[in-house]
């Protein structure tokens, strides 16, 4: 009988995590919302399409290299954006770096994911609140009291403070998992019914509230309706995520406007996402934590540094520990 490992987290770490096991284990994936990718996120509304968290990642490990060139072949992936200026109050600088391949998901950032996910057994909309022990092993519950079954091993690839909310206290990674440090961001969707030529795909913003635009129509497979994609700085966001939502986009927009010289104030789409936790400030240092005596985990980005490909190299980690584990049983 193969052991049953259940993952919390159906984004890269947590796919990426059960790709690798699925030939040896019996793994399930619990994921708390309606999609997958976690932070590798897309609206649509109304005819607009916007990438709401993650805008690009880059591949710089063989395997990795691999891996999106393989998801741009069978369609989930391609390169975007050609370079990354920077948007000052005094106007634009270009960006003088060396290229480097940057991808996306198509047709939208998810897209990347879903792909990855072809085949595996994911719960979605099954929130995990609860890891007891039960019959050699741990028994999962929703935050309603629900059975969502018992299993072996359980891994958690949800942000840090997530995870040490939700991992027992004897579990022996709770010191290293106090050590991340994750800071939100705001994100401003604007959708327009007009073209809008900023001479740019994307560019950083240099601002006290703003540190990046996109313009959605620009990347590849999208709708040609004019959408932008806006950020808040990671710091500002931190100093006012329980801050009133409406003041928030009101102070985005003043300085949005501030910025391009245009009020998008009555433009007719206009939404606004949380993220609590968008950007790893401080990561562990370790690329994961696993408590042998308790078959218990945890992965992520947070363990290695704030890129995709950080989730990935950590995901790859644990699973091969896991997979010499297996083999052993």
């Amino acid at each position: 009988m193969k052991t049953s490992i259940a993952i919390i987290g159906a984004g890269i770490a947590g796919i990426t995590l059960a790709r690798a096991l699925a030939p040896s284990a019996d793994v399930t994936i619990f994921e708390k919302s309606r999609g997958l990718g976690g932070r590798m996120a897309n609206r649509r509304r109304e005819g607009f399409s916007f990438d709401h968290g993650a805008q690009y990642f880059t591949a710089r490990s063989p395997a990795f290299k691999a891996t999106a060139e393989s998801a741009a072949a069978d369609g989930h992936a391609g390169i975007w954006p050609k370079s990354v200026h920077t948007l000052k109050a005094d106007g634009l600088v270009s960006d003088t770096r060396p290229p480097e391949p940057r991808y996306v998901g198509t047709p939208g950032m998810s897209a990347f994911a879903h792909g990855l996910a072809e085949g595996l057994h994911i719960r979605k909309e099954a929130m995990v609140a609860a890891i007891v022990a039960a019959d050699a092993g741990w028994a999962l519950s929703d935050n309603e009291g629900q059975d969502l079954g018992r299993f072996d091993l359980v891994i958690s690839t949800a942000p840090a403070p997530q995870t040490a909310r939700l991992m027992p206290e004897n579990f022996s990674g709770h010191a290293a998992l106090e050590a991340a440090e994750m800071s939100g961001c705001f994100t401003l969707m604007i959708g327009l019914r007009e073209p809008l030529d900023l001479g740019v795909e994307a560019a950083r913003i240099e601002d006290d509230v703003l540190s990046w635009i996109a313009v959605e129509a620009s990347k590849p497979g999208r709708p040609a309706k004019t959408a932008l994609t806006i950020h808040s700085r990671n710091d500002w966001a931190e100093a006012n995520l329980e801050r009133d939502r409406d003041a928030v986009k009101t102070e985005m927009l003043q300085s949005l406007n501030r910025l391009l010289g245009r009020d998008f104030s009555t433009a007719p789409w206009l939404d606004l996402h949380r993220w609590r936790y968008a950007n790893v400030e401080k990561p562990i240092g370790q690329p994961y934590l696993f408590d042998a005596s308790l078959g218990l985990g945890a992965c992520g980005d947070w363990c290695l540094g704030n890129r995709v490909e950080a989730a990935v190299e950590s995901a790859q980690a644990l699973s091969q520990l896991l997979s010499q584990r297996l083999q052993g049983a």
